[in-house]
């Protein structure tokens, strides 16, 4: 018996659902905080826009990295055992992160943090499937996902309009200490499950390989790869449009269009129910073209119409990315974790990339460039989607 093969204990709900609403809040609160702080991180350091990008993407390349590792040590000492030893390393490291200095030290810290997070994604949603049983499941991870939307939408709110006031390192560190908090009240509240069995590391490396080449799962990989690296390029040069002519916004004021965050909130939750109408393809393909379409909304010149544009992006990302992280746990069967693990490494490695190429498409030709880059991204999802089995 592996640790995949243990019956699922169906923890209290309510203490489960708190404890994935913390980590949520946390990890994508603390993750994405600097993007509504890069165009003062830019002006102190002198940065373009793709350069100072590097802020954001070091951190989910980190994350990236460290998610398979995570993983792997969870076979060796158990998920809920792993998931409190992410939190406790994340907490301290959020904390520590912002005051390293020089631009090269706050891309070092940021790299660590996200390498210690990584063990939160990398094995929340398997856990969920042990915790919550296999019925309660997906609409758990839709909860969760739903949080992560709350927390990305948390740090970003609050970063800008603090970082105006006491200077945006400050201000990182003040979301490292609410980070902090949260994740190790996130370790306390983890409800038990089965005991846990090890897995030989050889044992683990095969399930991971299988997972890897696992036909029902590679195209949900790409979509994950694709709607969050498609939202991050345009959360990580909106401010450098809004903040210049003809708009000149504050930073503050840039902040508020991270409220469209809160479509991604009820598109997750709705996300379970799609499914379990329609089948998995047809969230994602819906997912897919409203990225489209609100891609070619944000070329008009209002920001109320720009606005309008983003929040379609968002809310099509977010369902789609709630769709396929529960269909990657359904398709990778009893080898679940290694499947989630490689679906959070691809959907981050997403981040860093295209949230990356973002910038400089901005930065090269304009948000003409950026939203061609989204519009084609919602394209492909759609078309990946035609290749997904329920």
């Amino acid at each position: 018996m592996t640790t995949l093969d243990i019956p699922t204990v169906t923890a209290a709900p309510r203490r489960l659902g708190a404890a994935m609403w913390t980590t949520g809040i946390a990890t994508f609160g603390v993750l994405y905080a600097p993007q509504g702080l890069l165009t003062g991180i830019a002006e102190t350091y002198g940065l373009t826009a793709a350069d100072a990008s590097w802020v954001v993407s070091s951190a989910t390349l980190g994350l990236a990295l460290a998610i398979v590792p995570w993983a792997l040590a969870a076979d060796r000492f158990g998920r809920r055992r792993m998931l409190q030893v992410a939190a406790v390393a994340a907490a301290v490291i959020a904390i520590a992160s912002p005051l390293l200095p020089g631009f090269a030290g706050l891309l070092a810290g940021r790299f660590l943090l996200g390498a210690a997070l990584g063990g939160i994604p990398a094995l929340a949603v398997a856990y969920l499937h042990e915790a919550a049983g296999p019925h309660r499941a997906g609409v758990a991870a839709g909860a969760y996902v739903a949080a992560t939307s709350v927390g990305g939408l948390a740090g970003r709110l609050v970063a800008a309009p603090v970082g105006e006031l006491v200077g945006w390192r400050l201000s990182l560190e003040l979301m490292g200490v609410l980070a902090a908090a949260l994740t190790v009240l996130f370790a306390v509240l983890l409800p038990a499950t089965a005991p846990h069995r090890v897995v030989p590391l050889r044992s683990s490396l095969r399930t991971l390989g299988r997972q890897a080449v696992n036909v029902r799962a590679l195209p949900l990989y790409a979509i994950g790869a694709m709607v969050v690296g498609a939202m991050v390029a345009v959360f990580n040069a909106i401010g450098f449009r809004l903040e210049v002519a003809p708009y000149f916004l504050s930073a503050t004021a840039v902040s508020l269009v991270f409220l469209t965050y809160l479509s991604g909130t009820v598109t997750s939750r709705l996300s379970g129910a799609l499914v379990h109408r329609w089948g998995t393809r047809m969230p994602l393909v819906a997912g897919g073209a409203l990225m489209t379409v609100g891609a070619a909304v944000t070329i008009a010149s209002g920001v109320a119409v720009i606005v309008a544009g983003i929040l379609l992006i968002t809310a099509g990302m977010f369902l789609a990315h709630a769709t396929a992280n529960a269909a990657t746990a359904r398709a990778g069967g009893s080898g679940r974790q290694h499947a989630v693990a490689l679906y959070s490494v691809a959907y981050y490695v997403g981040s860093s990339v295209i949230g990356t190429v973002g910038a400089a498409a901005w930065t090269a030709g304009g948000w003409l460039a950026l939203a061609g880059l989204v519009a084609a991204l919602g394209v492909l999802v759609v078309v990946c989607s035609l290749a997904v089995r329920d």
